[in-house]
């Protein structure tokens, strides 16, 4: 393998495992913010506190997934400095700016408001709390939208001019309602929400299996399978609307992705020879398999994820078989949607070679000029470090997943008012609370 190929695995190493990260962030922040939303609307301080368990729950996976997805962030911006300098010298004057704002926004903001919200139970009055995690949602959204611009502007270069071989904004209105961008974020949400509530799920179909905390996890049960329900159909909707808008500023990628042959595949390597001279400006074949089997794993899910429903439903939840099969699935369906989320990345990123920005910049012109033992020591200290982050952070999140309620990262049983009702001991044995301890919740 020369630098070149070196460069390309080691970007879609580090982007591919770095967006698994910010997928799960994403979901499972919207869980929390509106799972707290509930609680602070809620009256019945028993209720209430049973809702912030929830929050602590949730919100403590979250801190954990938050923490070693921003290490993977900082190692993925290391690798734009280290091998894609032709990149910053043609189009830095484009996507500089967004990813500047990126960083402000999900290094300063979003870290901020998460540090207070996380310490700040039963110390900020409950509404300035919630608006705190409302702060890290909007933020953590908001540092995705930038991110896609950028891609956006990748797949589908508009509002800029050339000059002196550099890229210059000349609209960024244009720049910011590109429709490669919007298609990208809609899906994504729906990708988020699905890998989000198929987490939900599939941690409370755990504890429902051994019987723990019954009451605690049926609820969140039924509300991943709804979340991953809803994330499923606007995924689909949207990747099938994406495909159609494809056709006019892809067509290489469009061709392949449909199967296309014969004449129709002649005539769009003809076309891309007009607009781009002499040579094969297709993407690799193998990214029409990529692009079918998230397809497929897709429609699959949006008509299985919501069985894990059924086992919650209702006392004894169906009938024992049934109840068993339900409770099953979602371990079985998250590795499949994790799956999907990798091959759609796969799809987008590799889909659009050998451009780096479709029509104005080759993956050739915006390597680096590095040896090949420079990029094939970093691509194995890049792939060391993003993987052992990866397994860290299941490996954690599965410990206090496990634990449940009151031990994981966030839990407290002092911090909740209600522990004497529900007879929640505490560590040390002495029963509930003292009161000067109890929070405004």
């Amino acid at each position: 393998m020369n630098a070149i190929d070196l460069a390309r695995l080691q970007f879609a190493v580090t982007a591919t495992l770095h967006f698994l990260f910010v997928a799960m962030t994403l979901g499972l922040v919207t869980v929390v913010a509106l799972t707290q939303t509930r609680a602070v609307r809620t009256t019945d301080p028993v209720l209430r506190a049973t809702r912030m368990r929830r929050v602590r729950f949730w919100g403590g996976l979250y801190v954990v997934n938050y923490a070693l997805g921003i290490v993977s962030g900082l190692a993925q911006e290391f690798q734009f400095g280290m091998n894609w300098s032709g990149l910053s010298h043609v189009v830095g004057n484009v996507v500089g700016a967004p990813l500047a704002i990126e960083t402000v926004v999900a290094f300063f903001l979003e870290s901020t408001f998460l540090g207070l919200w996380a310490f700040g139970f039963a110390r900020v009055p409950p509404r300035a709390h919630l608006a705190l995690i409302w702060g890290v949602a909007l933020t953590a959204y908001a540092s995705t939208f930038w991110v896609m611009v950028v891609n956006g502007f990748m797949q589908n270069p508009v509002g800029y001019e050339m000059r002196d071989g550099v890229a210059r904004v000349t609209d960024w209105g244009a720049l910011l309602t590109n429709g490669a961008t919007w298609y990208a974020v809609v899906h994504i949400a729906g990708a988020v929400a699905l890998i989000a509530g198929l987490f939900m799920a599939t941690v409370s179909a755990y504890h429902l299996r051994r019987d723990r905390d019954t009451e605690f996890f049926r609820p969140t049960l039924l509300q991943g399978s709804y979340l991953a329900g809803g994330g499923a159909l606007v995924t689909v909707v949207a990747g099938f609307v994406h495909l159609g808008a494809l056709k006019d500023y892809q067509p290489e990628k469009y061709a392949v992705v449909m199967g296309q042959s014969g004449a129709e595949l002649d005539a769009v390597r003809a076309g891309a020879q007009s607009r781009y001279g002499a040579g094969d400006w297709m993407p690799p074949a193998w990214v029409g398999g990529a692009a079918v089997l998230m397809l497929l794993i897709g429609v699959l899910l949006a008509f299985l994820v919501w069985i894990p429903a059924t086992a919650g439903r209702g006392r004894a939840g169906g009938t024992p078989p049934a109840r068993r099969f339900g409770l099953r699935l979602p371990a079985f369906l998250l590795p499949l949607a994790f799956l999907a989320l990798i091959c759609g990345w796969l799809s987008r990123e590799v889909g659009r070679q050998p451009w780096m920005v479709t029509g104005e910049l080759t993956v050739r012109d915006a390597v680096a000029d590095v040896p090949v033992s420079g990029m094939l020591a970093s691509l194995a200290v890049f792939t060391l470090v993003l993987t052992t982050l990866a397994v860290v952070d299941w490996a954690l999140m599965v410990r206090f997943a496990r634990l449940g309620p009151d031990v994981g990262l966030l839990g407290d049983t002092d911090l909740f008012p209600d522990a004497e009702e529900r007879g929640a001991p505490r560590e040390d044995g002495r029963g509930a609370p003292p009161a000067d301890v109890r929070p405004s919740y």
